[in-house]
C-alpha cells in the first residue's frame, strides 16, 4: 500500500493506493474515520456483515469499530480521514454522525471528496483552511440526512430515483424519472428537492461531474470525450458546470489531482 498523508486541524488525511488483490488484516482507528472510495473497489468485514464499496462510496465508521479490508481485482484509489477527539467534540450535535456506521453514494459528497484531492495534490499555504471548509461541508451535509433519517424514512420512491440518476446509462427527463419510480412529477420534485438539498437536475449534474472527475483523473481522454461519455452536450457546457462545481477548469482539475 502507498500512501500519502496530511494533519489539517484535527483532521489526518491519507489518501490511499492499494494494490489489487490486496488486504488488510481485521484493525481499528482510535478515532471515528470519513472514507471516500475514488477508484476501484473493495469489501469491508465488521461485525458479520460484509460491506462493498465502489467507486463514490462514502463511508463513516465509528472509532474502535473492527473490521478488515479486501481489494478487488483492480488497484484501489481512496481518501481517508480521521478524527481525534479534541475535534469531534467540538462538532457538537453534528458530531453525533461519525458515532453510527453509514455508507452512502451521494453526488455533493462526491465532487467534495474530489476537490479535497486537489487541495491536498495542490498543498499550497491556503489548502490547509480550504480542506478544513470542504470537511466541515461534508460533515454539515452527512448531519443533515442523518436529522432527515430520523425524523422519518425517506419513501422508497425517493432513493429509487437518487439510484436511477447514478446510473451511467441515465438520460431521462423528470417526468421520465418520476414515471419509473411510480409517483408524480412534482411530488419528485419537491421531496427530491427536501431530501438532497437540490433540484433532480442539479444533482444528476453532479453525478456527471464526479464521473468527468474519475476519468480525468484516471485516463488521458480528450476533454471532449470525457464531456460526451459523462452526458454533457459539449466540452464547453461541460468545463462551464464543471468549474462552477469543483473551482477549477477540467483541465486544471487533471492537473492537480495527477501533480503532487
Amino acid at each position: 500500500m502507498a500512501a500519502h498523508t496530511a494533519s489539517v486541524e484535527g483532521f489526518i488525511l491519507t489518501e490511499g493506493h492499494h494494490a489489487a488483490g490486496s488486504s488488510l488484516p481485521w484493525h481499528t482507528h482510535p478515532g471515528p474515520t470519513l472514507c471516500f472510495v475514488y477508484s476501484g473497489r473493495f469489501t469491508e468485514k465488521f461485525h458479520g456483515v460484509t460491506l462493498d464499496c465502489t467507486p463514490g462510496t462514502f463511508k463513516v465508521t465509528p472509532a474502535d469499530e473492527r473490521h478488515s479490508n479486501r481489494f478487488g481485482t483492480l488497484d484501489t484509489e481512496g481518501l481517508l480521514v480521521e478524527a481525534d477527539a479534541s475535534r469531534v467534540d467540538h462538532l457538537g450535535s453534528c458530531g453525533l454522525v461519525l458515532e453510527e456506521r453509514r455508507s452512502v453514494r451521494h453526488a455533493t459528497l462526491a465532487v467534495l471528496a474530489w476537490r479535497i484531492r486537489g487541495e491536498l495534490r495542490r498543498w499550497d499555504t491556503a489548502a490547509p483552511l480550504a480542506i478544513e471548509g470542504l470537511l466541515l461541508e461534508i460533515l454539515a451535509l452527512a448531519a443533515r440526512e442523518r436529522e432527515l433519517r430520523l425524523t422519518g424514512t425517506p419513501p422508497r420512491w425517493l432513493t429509487e430515483a437518487r439510484d436511477l440518476l447514478h446510473n451511467p446509462g441515465w438520460t431521462g427527463s423528470l417526468g421520465q424519472a418520476a414515471a419509473a419510480v411510480g409517483v408524480h412529477p412534482v411530488t419528485l420534485a419537491r421531496g427530491f428537492r427536501k431530501a438532497y438539498g437540490r433540484s433532480v437536475g442539479a444533482y444528476l449534474r453532479l453525478v456527471r461531474i464526479t464521473r468527468a472527475a474519475t476519468e480525468l483523473a484516471e485516463s488521458d481522454a480528450p476533454l471532449a470525450e470525457i464531456a460526451l461519455a459523462a452526458g454533457f452536450a459539449d466540452q464547453s457546457h461541460f468545463s462551464n458546470v464543471f468549474r462552477a462545481e469543483t473551482g477549477l477548469s477540467p483541465s486544471s482539475f487533471r492537473r492537480a489531482v495527477r501533480t503532487r
